[in-house]
């Protein structure tokens, strides 16, 4: 997420490879409890049901993928 954090915040290319988001999330989801637990992760952003890989990634460690402030 640090890669996304960066490339977003310098103008870059911010897109991830989708299939690791999805890998990345699904282990997420299930310690989601431990996660948000930690304080390392916001309060999860709702984003469209369906929302490409990414996008529900960056919503679930509770980056707002559709904030327009760069």
């Amino acid at each position: 997420m640090h890669t996304w954090n960066l490339s977003w915040a310098t103008g870059q290319d911010d897109r991830l490879d989708q299939d690791f988001c999805a890998q990345l999330l699904g282990g997420m989801e299930q310690m989601e409890e431990a996660l948000r637990a930690s304080g390392q992760y916001g309060t999860r952003v709702e984003v469209p049901a369906d929302a490409d890989p990414q996008t529900r990634l960056l919503g679930f460690i509770g980056r707002d993928p559709s904030w327009p402030g760069r």
